[in-house]
């Protein structure tokens, strides 16, 4: 069965999938399809991307990050899930911590998210890996990975050297990250961005940013697609049309938060748990 994207007007889901959170031991299970090769760009990903990273408590969603040179993450704080304030810091003396971002990149720090909605933004163009955490947060295991292009720089060492325990325990590991599970980080990363200006009041700008996003069709994710089953594909599916139901009609903002989160955890369950 070959995959193919729905328009925002197709039907309703029936794929229900179980809701497993980061720091719940996903990233300590065992891994599917985990290639050691560099992840490979398509036409499709000439222009820079923008992923929004959404801070919850006490996780980045998601954790890790394939970008390239010139693209652009968000970081927000999540409207529906502000208990506690939260940072976006970079591993380095700067901040008090071993240097885990590329030698001469300068250090960035958010500051710490004062409202729910604010939003923070950093283009990167340093290549290699760059290791972040939650100021008052990294040891309950709030630590976030961007790997810019090369897997190089100091973010390449051991996570034992700099990083809390908690933190180790869910670090996206660079196999991912080139890998499946790094291509449904990042769709999870654009499907926050196509979020963003629905959560902004701005539903017109989303429903664009989601067509944008369908037509790259099978380019998005093709290492995931490749590994599913007919009747996993045709559920992928079905999650694909629910959201794009949700944001083409008068849904809440509520029902399209419910959705895309829905669609994330579909796409996530599928990587980690199907053999």
């Amino acid at each position: 069965m070959k995959f193919t994207l729905p328009s925002p007007l197709s039907s309703d889901p029936s794929f229900t999938v179980s809701r497993r959170r980061l720091l719940q031991g996903l990233l300590g299970a065992g891994l599917l399809w985990l290639p050691a090769c560099k992840r490979a760009f398509t036409q499709a990903q000439v222009a820079p991307h923008t992923y929004v990273v959404e801070m919850k408590d006490f996780f980045y969603d998601p954790i890790g990050l394939y970008l390239r040179r010139g693209d652009t993450v968000v970081w927000l704080e999540a409207r529906e899930q502000v208990k506690t304030r939260h940072t976006a810091t970079t591993y380095h003396p700067a901040f008090d911590k071993k240097l885990r971002i590329p030698e001469g990149a300068a250090p960035w720090n958010s500051g710490f998210f004062e409202q729910i909605g604010q939003t923070w933004s950093y283009t990167f163009n340093d290549v290699g890996i760059h290791d972040y955490f939650c100021i008052p947060h990294e040891d309950s295991g709030m630590v976030g990975r961007l790997l810019v292009e090369e897997p190089t720089g100091p973010g390449a060492q051991d996570l034992s050297v700099g990083i809390s325990p908690a933190g180790q325990s869910v670090m996206p590991t660079v196999e991912e990250l080139l890998g499946p599970v790094g291509e449904v980080f990042n769709f999870q990363g654009r499907l926050n961005a196509v979020m963003l200006p629905w959560r902004q009041d701005d539903k017109s700008q989303a429903l664009e940013r989601w067509e944008a996003l369908l037509a790259e069709g099978e380019s998005l994710l093709p290492q995931f697609f490749a590994n599913l089953s007919e009747a996993d594909l045709q559920a992928v599916q079905a999650e694909f049309a629910a959201f794009g139901a949700a944001i083409a009609s008068d849904a809440s903002l509520f029902e399209g938060l419910e959705a895309a989160e829905a669609l994330k955890l579909a796409l996530e369950d599928l990587v980690y748990n199907q053999g």
